[in-house]
């Protein structure tokens, strides 16, 4: 059991108290970039099965997890895990599944993909069905490349989209 001293408040979720300690994640919670990604995002994955590479903390699928029918979600840094763990449980998010891999088996109907989690590691692989790729974070040509080639491989079977998105401070725009 977490006492209250051992959490705090972002924006109506609640955080375990160790996130904050973790330079990463205090960036996140102070700046908030995700809170205007997620309620953009709210609408797009309603009612849908979602897969989440690059978790963090957990603090999107905390936010998401009201709008969608299940999200699973993972991170290549186990420390995350745990706190992402933490964190749907604080916020009672019975719906979400932190879980160490996604695979083929995993139902999802839309996939999220976090590159900033993903910059020095490789690209874990996607399953085929979901048919909504979103990706945010920085998106170097040879995670485009890999992102756009397996979605034209399946083309065929699978109709794909997807939806890039980039802080507007990486274009030079305010």
């Amino acid at each position: 059991m977490i006492t209250p001293k051992e959490q705090i408040t972002f924006c109506s979720l609640k955080v375990p108290a160790a996130a904050n300690s973790h330079p990463e994640i205090s960036a996140e919670l102070s700046f908030g970039e995700c809170l205007s990604e997620n309620d953009w995002l709210a609408p797009l994955l309603s009612g849908k099965a979602v897969a989440e590479f690059g978790c963090s903390a957990g603090l999107r699928a905390a936010y998401l997890a009201p709008y969608t029918r299940q999200i699973f979600c993972t991170d290549p840094d186990s420390m995350f895990l745990r706190l992402a763990r933490k964190t749907l449980k604080l916020n009672q998010r019975r719906n979400v599944v932190v879980v160490d891999q996604i695979t083929e088996a995993t139902p999802a109907d839309a996939l999220l993909l976090d590159t900033r989690r993903y910059c020095d590691r490789a690209l874990p692989d996607f399953p085929s069905q979901a048919v909504l790729l979103v990706i945010t974070g920085p998106l170097p040509r040879s995670t485009a490349s890999r992102v756009l080639g397996a979605g034209y491989e399946h083309l065929p079977q699978y109709h794909r989209a997807a939806v890039f998105a980039a802080p507007r401070r990486q274009h030079g725009v305010q």
